[in-house]
């Protein structure tokens, strides 16, 4: 029998108080292994990108790991869903990634629902993929490292990136996130409705159901995020333990078009610079939200596959590129 518990975790917070980070722990009985994957979503989403509500038997990541036999804890980051909404400048991608260390010690120690993991995987997408980068990087406890929706190295993100103030607005503003107004303040940016189709998704291979879902659950992603993404996204190239770069072939963006006519090709110009620990795959047909294309199940039966193929595996002893 599955048992799923929600739960409040405590976390340090950079001024020395506690943030508290929400999260929904599936463990199914039995599990695969003593692994626990810990799933991180991007900018403007919460635990609900990797958990979809609609059609869950397509889209659910944590459904379709339930039924692997994989345990998964779908996180709100902080400043998103049910967690603590500190102001938006104290939210950085390093104090999250402080944060974040805390959880991989407690699914470690028995502290997340009872039950102990000797392995620890970060699943990021996005700016969650950034997280979880930067912590495997920073703090060097985790077993293995799958980044979706970011290329891991070669990354054009900046600290202050000002591409931000483009395709976002603030988020007590906007009307469908208008009513986080007392949540967040004016240092939290939500995407701006008509660029978040042309960002994130290959349009002929969605449902239009998730458009308009999408849309209404849009959450915020903040200045203290922005202020060190940069930063943050480039100390992938310091994670030892082995990673997954999964990366849709029209991803608007992860990809330069001034240097890259798709996914392949970026896969195929960075791999001689990536670090031999770094594996990539290119999704054939999808854009940067992996998850919400019509084929996630292909992503998400790759993801499985290379987490049982590395499971033995050591940092260093993987490399080269996959397309499916």
């Amino acid at each position: 029998m599955t048992g799923r518990q929600e739960l409040r975790i405590p976390v340090p917070s950079p001024r020395g108080d506690l943030w508290h980070t929400a999260a929904w722990l599936t463990v199914p009985d039995p599990v695969r292994r003593s692994e626990l994957q810990i799933l991180l979503h991007g900018a403007t989403y919460d635990h609900r990108y990797w958990d979809w509500p609609l059609e869950p038997q397509t889209y659910s990541y944590v459904r379709f790991a339930t039924e692997n036999s994989s345990a998964t804890l779908a996180v709100d980051r902080i400043g998103s869903g049910f967690s603590t909404r500190p102001p938006g400048r104290d939210n950085t991608v390093r104090a999250q990634a402080r944060a974040l260390s805390h959880l991989v010690g407690a699914a470690r120690t028995g502290a997340l629902g009872g039950q102990a993991f000797s392995r620890v995987v970060l699943v990021g997408h996005s700016l969650g993929s950034v997280l979880a980068a930067a912590e495997a990087a920073w703090y060097a406890d985790v077993d293995a490292v799958v980044l979706t929706g970011l290329m891991g190295i070669g990354t054009t993100a900046e600290d202050d990136d000002p591409r931000a103030d483009l395709g976002f607005t603030p988020a007590v503003h906007d009307p469908v996130t208008g009513h986080l107004t007392g949540l967040v303040d004016d240092a939290c940016l939500t995407v701006r409705t008509d660029l978040r189709v042309p960002m994130f998704y290959v349009q002929d291979n969605v449902h239009p159901d998730v458009f308009s879902l999408d849309e209404r659950i849009k959450g915020v992603i903040t200045r203290g995020e922005v202020s060190d993404m940069g930063t943050a996204a480039a100390a992938a190239r310091e994670v030892r333990a082995p990673a997954l770069v999964l990366i849709g072939e029209h991803d608007a963006m992860e990809i330069d078009p001034a240097t890259d006519s798709s996914g392949y090709a970026a896969v195929e110009r960075l791999t001689p610079r990536a670090p031999g620990n770094f594996e990539f795959a290119v999704l054939p047909g999808v854009g940067h939200n992996i998850n919400l294309h019509r084929s996630a199940p292909d992503a998400y039966r790759l993801i499985a596959d290379w987490l049982d193929a590395t499971t033995e595996r050591t940092a260093g002893n993987t490399g080269g590129r996959r397309h499916v």
